[in-house]
């Protein structure tokens, strides 16, 4: 059996040193091609030598020659295209541009929408690439004026626009596009595009300093993505986020070995430096100076040794100067900070031979340029001599034929291995997934219990107490007194509506059977209701309300759903604030949400509470300015019904002055 596979290797070699590539091939065919066949020869000449630039750039200009002397419109557009393609590639956007603007005026011609969308695409990307943002957003909306019923290229128009913001730093922007553009990919199952819409969200997340919902776009980017190096950069991603928490180092080491796993399994060993620098971070946080140490002088060692240049090795030196100054060794500490120095010199100094180098590589093109009609005619002579070859040829495909057979062979059991691999992680998930909800049932069972146990028992004693002696000794107490007993029997009982109230929506909403009907209404008719059971609450304490907002003020949301949010914002309000107090509920449209807020001249929240506000198994329970009872459970449905309308709510609150409780909503339904 050795000795088969022996000869089926040697077999092989002779194969592939006497075998035509593609290219042979194609320019075979074009010695005996008419000029009119060549346009089209010479463009796939130039698709399969898009890596020799120099080369791809000349038969795209011979195709276009030809093109034109025969008005073969597609391949004259074409050419221009491909001739774009080849500069972009090489980074020459300023000269890429010309070529896609004639390909874009080409097409517009003979009105081939498809094509003119990827022209403004690739002129958008060359702005972008040219920190010309306002240019390149303006390419990407007039692409996507033209595919309102391709949601696909739609979507990948979004993403470049998103992205174009994100590094123009108009964060808000870039999170809105990337928003939409996730919305387009999931309602297509385009789940490759999503994970790299998360990801990108992820990215943004991660540069305002918003690390939670970094995490949770990354882990969503990771669960999509069927690419295994999307995946690793991906876990490179979390490990990252993980590290701004110090009881996570434990998960960051975690994400750090799989994503090396996997660059290593991809043969990807460069960036076993980015590896061993990550874990040095870690261990530096820890306090485990030593391991640390070793950690970042393995990641310049590494470095070294793929060639990667200054930037990491110029991280690593500074870390190292970190940590030999917390373990009282300053005299290598200023060793390493020296170094430090030296190689951020170095890498200005080498970002300006990079300048140098494209100058050069553009030099070559040129020069190539020049050269490539020698080398056609003295390939096309080599191809004369090939037919030659050509009984050699058709026994070295016998070969190949029995060889391809064995490596699909070996291939199908390698799928088999895949297949079985991503059954038993499926099934992980599942198990996780499972109990990641007992965990969530388990806290809405407490909190259920809780309520029942304590919530309304106690407003029960209160009105039971009350009624006893109102029926006992009616004529004992004075009319004061009994109008305090019933003032008091009227507050418990509206305590109990109101949690009854909010119990049965919870219920409701976590069986599944609340519907969910957004449609666009007047928001003055959902304000309207939520006051008219809140105003005698009010009055009660002497508390002023004022509403702003413009009466005409339309929104896209669940009407029941926003005036229960309203309701339970502004009850809140009321039991939070003293009496005389004052309440503003304002309402304003801004980057086509509505934003309401709900702020009070109350006692205000302390930070550490107001974290906590909206969590299912949170303890924060605290009585009303007026002993009024409180479940909590009111702003956990509040969190249930905004993220229903895709939208956020949050706090912000000084202890003492007051709070001010802010949600988001769409402003009209998403075309």
């Amino acid at each position: 059996m050795k000795k088969i596979l022996l000869l089926l290797v040697v077999l092989f070699g002779v194969l592939v040193a006497s075998s035509q590539s593609p290219v042979d091939s194609l320019l075979r065919l074009c010695v005996n091609a008419s000029e009119k066949q060549k346009s089209e020869l010479y463009l796939q000449l130039s698709l399969n030598l898009k890596n020799d630039s120099a080369k791809s750039n000349a038969y795209s200009k011979m195709a276009y020659q030809f093109a034109v002397k025969y008005n073969q419109i597609p391949f004259q557009a074409k050419a221009l295209y491909y001739l774009g393609e080849t500069l972009f590639n090489s980074a020459d956007y300023q000269s890429a541009i010309p070529a896609y603007q004639k390909a874009l005026t080409v097409y517009s011609g003979i009105k081939d929408t498809a094509n003119i969308v990827d022209c403004f695409k690739a002129i958008g990307l060359c702005y972008y690439h040219m920190d010309q943002g306002d240019k390149a957003i303006t390419q990407f909306i007039d692409g996507m004026k033209l595919c309102e019923n391709d949601k696909k290229n739609t979507a990948k128009l979004l993403s470049n626009i998103a992205m174009t913001h994100n590094r123009m730093r108009n964060m808000n922007d870039a999170i809105q596009n990337y928003r939409k553009a996730l919305a387009l990919n999931a309602s297509i199952k385009n789940f490759t595009s999503m994970a790299i819409n998360y990801n990108g969200l992820g990215e943004i997340y991660k540069t305002m300093n918003r690390p939670d919902s970094a995490l949770i776009n990354y882990l969503k980017a990771k669960d999509l993505h069927e690419n295994i190096e999307f995946t690793a950069v991906t876990l490179s991603n979390i490990a990252g986020i993980y590290m701004n928490y110090p009881d996570s180092m434990n998960k960051a080491v975690n994400y750090l070995k799989q994503a090396w796993s996997i660059f290593g399994q991809l043969g990807l060993y460069q960036y076993e430096a980015e590896f061993k620098q990550g874990i040095g971070i870690i261990l530096y946080k820890q306090g485990k100076y030593k391991s640390a140490i070793e950690a970042f002088e393995q990641s310049i060692e590494l470095n070294d040794k793929y060639n990667r240049g200054y930037k990491i090795k110029t991280t690593s030196h500074n870390l190292l100067s970190k940590v030999y100054e917390k373990t009282g060794n300053y005299q290598t500490s200023l060793k390493h900070m020296k170094l430090f120095i030296q190689y951020s010199d170095s890498l200005a100094q080498n970002e300006k031979y990079e300048q140098i180098a494209t100058l050069e590589k553009q030099y070559e093109t040129v020069k190539k340029e020049n050269e490539i009609n020698r080398l056609q005619a003295e390939r096309e002579i080599t191809l004369i001599q090939l037919r030659k070859n050509k009984q050699l040829k058709q026994l070295g495909m016998a070969t190949v034929s029995l060889l391809l057979l064995l490596v699909f062979f070996v291939y199908m059991k390698y799928l088999d291995k895949i297949k079985s691999n991503k059954l038993l992680r499926e099934k992980n998930e599942l198990i996780e997934q499972s109990e990641q909800e007992l965990r969530l049932l388990n806290a809405s069972k407490n909190k259920f219990f809780s309520i029942i146990a304590h919530d309304l028992k106690n407003p029960l004693h209160t009105i039971l107490g009350y009624s006893y002696l109102l029926n006992k000794d009616y004529d004992r107490f004075n009319e004061e007194a009994r109008r305090k007993f019933a003032l008091n029997i009227h507050q418990s009982t509206n305590n109990i509506f109101r949690l009854l109230q909010n119990l049965l929506e919870w219920s409701r909403s976590q069986t599944g059977r609340l519907n969910f009907s957004p449609a666009v209404v007047e928001y003055q008719r959902i304000l309207d209701n939520s006051l008219s059971v809140l105003r005698s609450m009010a009055d009660q304490k002497n508390i002023v309300i004022k509403a702003e907002n413009d009466p005409e003020l339309e929104i896209f949301a669940d009407p029941s759903m926003i005036e229960t949010v309203l309701r339970n914002l502004i009850g809140n309000a009321i039991k939070f604030t003293p009496e005389g107090g004052q309440i503003e509920v304002s309402a304003k449209r801004e980057n086509g949400q509505i934003l309401v807020s709900v702020s009070d001249t109350g006692i205000g929240i302390t930070e550490e509470d107001s974290k906590n506000l909206f969590l299912i198994d949170s303890k924060v329970k605290r009585k009303g300015t007026n002993n009024e009872d409180g479940s909590g459970l009111g702003l956990i449905l509040c969190q249930e019904f905004v993220d229903k309308h895709d939208g956020k709510i949050w706090v912000e609150s000084t202890l003492g002055k007051g709070s001010a409780f802010t949600f988001s909503i769409p402003a009209k339904a998403i075309a």
